[in-house]
Formats: structure tokens, sequence, C-alpha cells
């Protein structure tokens, strides 16, 4: 089966999706405060309820988010129980999760998925390019 990507454009509310099986690359990545979080983040639930099975394995996601709401923040949580679920299936997956190394609420955010969730998620500490 044909996996067609799924590629959203960031706004200043919304990050950039990229999910792309023919280059095999998975990313989210930017500021995340809509309005209306369940339309940001349907498409991507929606995508990888359909396609996850489909995709070469292993799979590498990465999160660099800069801005993460609470309400997003649920929303990542259940994208991250797809991934687990899928891992349970003894399917290759891991997680990494990008932060920049001052920034205490995102590395924050990635330490407790790291522990609630059963499937690898690398802490990934950068430095600021400023």
């Amino acid at each position: 089966m044909n996996v067609e990507p799924l590629l959203i454009e960031a706004t200043s509310k919304t990050p950039k999706i990229v999910f792309d099986p023919i280059n095999n690359f998975y990313e989210i990545s930017g500021r995340s405060l809509p309005e209306n979080v369940v339309r940001t983040y349907e498409p991507i639930i929606k995508w990888i309820d359909a396609n996850i099975n489909y995709l070469p394995t292993p799979i590498e996601v990465n999160f660099r988010m800069d801005y993460l709401n609470s309400a997003s923040a649920k929303m990542v949580s259940l994208i991250l129980t797809k991934f687990e679920e899928f891992h349970k299936t003894n399917k290759e997956i891991s997680i990494n999760w990008y932060y920049f190394i001052d920034d205490d609420d995102i590395q924050s955010e990635g330490e407790i998925y790291a522990m609630l969730k059963k499937v690898p998620i690398k802490l990934i500490g950068i430095k600021d390019e400023d």
C-alpha cells in the first residue's frame, strides 16, 4: 500500500507536521497553542490510525517543540499512546524529544512522557542557536 505523506505547514500557533513515509521522516515541530486543539491534531491522529501498520520500520519520530500548551500536551500524549500501541506489537519505533537546554518546561514534558509511555523516548538537549 502506498501511504501518502502528511505535510502541514506551521503557523504562529500550530506546529509543522511532516509525516513522510517515502523518506522515512516523521516530525512535529514548532509552537503549539491552537485555539482548537482537536482541529490541529485530528489529521495527525487519523493519519496514524490509517497508516501506521503500513509504514516501513524502524520508525523514528522527532518532536521539536518550542512551546506546548496544556491542551496540546494532552494531544501529544494521545499520539504517543498510538506509538506505544504500535510498539507493543513488536514493531520498531523510537521517539526523539528535542528541547533547548535552557527550556525546563519542554524538557520536563519529555521526561514525563518518557516515564509514562512504554515506547523508547530519547531526550536530546540542544543549544539555542541565538
